[in-house]
């Protein structure tokens, strides 16, 4: 991407000389490499090669001799006129051949030279084209500038109109267009304050081209991370006030100011729109309740969460908190999204306890606060508000939800609210990734997903690193049985735990989980199940487990000894595989 610089550059000409003897080539690129060592000069005795060398070089300043060629010199200027019309050309001309010169100068050449040349013919020539060259380039540079500010100026209008937009993640979105608009960029990031006086900052916007940054982080790590992946970063401030950070990706390597001119006051006049919102969304937030649906403010729920963790922190109790974020399915007609908002809501808090404290943040996001709950209980909740989001459980007619859910458990996931939120929105845009997500799993058997994820695993590039994602192994059994009873110890450590487990005759994981357990199961939950007699189930062996800290599942065949199949720490993952053991058992395993 071009963009206006301070001034014209220093002007370092290319100087062509297409010239019928060796000595005044000689002589031409003599003078000049004396006078001005920094131009480049090249000559030429042939009119063709000359001719093509100075159009692929697109040369500043061209001497001719116009006689080459029996006078085909003449018609060169022409040419050369035509292909580089910002080029001065100098005719030179025998006094046998002044004839030519006058038509040279009516066919394009700036002025006309007679030989032999001097040493300060050729200097005169080139200052006054050096002299002309950087009046052009000022000019141009001029004009350039000029259209830039008048973008620049209609930017910092537009940015003025974000005033009316309906809150600060409306708002931070519509930023993120206009700069990235502007400037050309791929792609861009809006980085707002995550509660009011934190220093944490939340992603609340991207346009463009995806932008591997952390969902929430300190200003530090934002600068960091944005270093270490040459992206620019415009500050929002009032003063030394920040209102937010916007990134933007796809950009050269300059200074924000460099990218575009009014980059200070277009932010500035951007962190008076969020404040302005900030300050408005204040106001609406005095009340306890949402006004337009019958969730709770987001003033308020950091009110209760504040409070919620010094209770937790003082009496040694736990707590659970979701982030819930919310986008109409691909394919089906979103409703206004007022009225989306409100239908939400109402989903959520026909499933989750009188208890929960559901608060709106705006039209896309919820969080929601459990009590008293622990991290069981916690997957428990997000199973049911996904089921009723995504239309498994939602009302007659009701329009299924593209649905992230995200949950993290104080303590042992974080301490102050920035921090939960923060863990959280990380897992939430974890499950977007999800295997029952991008392959559709829910739709298959059991004996079917094993087989979908295993294809998917062995294709080329399907190698991932992200903890959820399921890794293939292939084990003897005693192995196997060694990994399902390592996860029910370390499940057991953290406090009570939920298993499901196959049996079938011989050693089977139900039989080893079992014998783990001993007669003390404490608060382990253990659900035998037998799917031998189940479609392609017949030498399915698999463990599903969630506890309070995590969650794992292993599904696998087994041949001669040997195990080949995979194990995760994918929550989706681990209720689809457990609803269907529970239809490949005909019992039910799933709320």
């Amino acid at each position: 991407m071009s963009h206006p610089s301070s001034g014209p550059a220093p002007v370092d000409l290319q100087v062509m000389g297409i010239l019928s003897d060796r000595a005044t080539a000689d002589l031409v690129e003599r003078v000049i490499a004396r006078a001005a060592p920094r131009d480049e000069v090249s000559v030429a005795i042939d009119l063709a090669e000359g001719l093509s060398h100075a159009v692929a070089s697109a040369a500043d300043v061209i001497f001719i001799d116009i006689g080459l060629g029996h006078g085909a010199g003449v018609a060169a200027v022409h040419h050369i006129r035509a292909l580089i019309p910002r080029a001065t050309i100098y005719a030179l001309a025998q006094s046998d051949t002044l004839q030519l010169g006058t038509q040279a100068i009516a066919l394009g050449a700036n002025g006309l030279l007679m030989l032999p040349l001097s040493g300060d013919e050729i200097l005169s020539a080139v200052a006054d084209a050096r002299a002309r060259e950087t009046e052009r380039r000022a000019s141009e540079d001029l004009t350039n500038r000029a259209r830039w500010l008048d973008r620049g100026v209609d930017l910092l209008s537009r940015t003025g109109e974000l005033t009316q937009a309906r809150n600060r993640r409306d708002a931070a979105s519509r930023f993120c267009e206009l700069v990235t608009e502007h400037v050309h960029a791929s792609g861009a990031s809006a980085y707002l304050p995550a509660t009011d006086g934190a220093r944490q900052l939340k992603q609340v916007a991207r346009v463009g081209a995806p932008v591997s940054l952390p969902p929430f982080c300190d200003e530090m790590d934002l600068l960091s991370a944005a270093n270490t992946r040459d992206l620019t970063v415009l500050k929002l401030a009032i003063g030394r006030e920040a209102a937010g950070f916007l990134v933007l990706a796809g950009l050269p390597k300059a200074t924000t100011e460099e990218v575009f001119p009014l980059a200070g006051l277009v932010a500035t006049q951007a962190a008076s729109a969020l404040a302005l919102l900030t300050a408005r969304e204040q106001s609406h937030r005095g009340a306890m309740k949402d006004p337009a649906s019958s969730a709770y403010t987001f003033a308020y729920f950091v009110d209760i969460a504040g409070r919620e963790i010094d209770k937790s922190r003082r009496h040694g109790r736990r707590f659970a908190l979701a982030t819930i974020n919310v986008e109409p399915s691909s394919g089906v007609p979103p409703p206004p999204a007022g009225q989306r908002a409100i239908e939400v809501v109402e989903r959520v808090l026909g499933t989750v306890r009188a208890t929960d404290i559901l608060a709106r943040v705006d039209e896309e996001e919820l969080y929601l606060l459990l009590p008293e709950t622990g991290g069981i209980g916690g997957h428990v909740c997000r199973r049911r508000v996904l089921r009723n989001l995504t239309g498994a459980g939602s009302s007659e007619g009701a329009a299924p939800l593209d649905v992230t859910l995200g949950v993290a458990m104080y303590p042992l996931n974080g301490t102050d609210l920035s921090h939960l939120l923060r863990v959280a929105k990380s897992r939430a845009d974890a499950s977007r990734t999800s295997v029952v997500r991008t392959l559709a799993l829910a739709r298959f058997s059991l004996a079917e997903i094993l087989d979908v994820i295993l294809w998917d695993l062995s294709a080329p590039g399907s190698g991932r690193s992200l903890p959820e994602t399921p890794q293939m192994i292939e084990l003897p059994a005693i192995d196997v049985l060694s990994l399902a009873i390592a996860a029910l110890n370390d499940a057991r450590r953290g406090g009570g735990a939920r298993a499901v487990a196959t049996v079938r005759p011989g050693v089977s994981i139900g039989a080893a989980v079992r014998s783990a357990i001993g007669r003390e199961a404490g608060e382990v939950q253990l659900d035998l199940v037998d799917i031998a007699d189940a479609p392609g189930c017949r030498d399915l062996d698999a463990f599903t487990l969630i506890a309070e800290h995590s969650c794992y599942l292993f599904l696998g065949r087994v041949e001669r000894g040997y195990v080949r199949g995979i194990h995760a720490a994918d929550p989706l993952l681990v209720d689809v595989v457990t609803q269907r053991l529970g239809e490949a058992a005909r019992t039910r395993l799933v709320d």
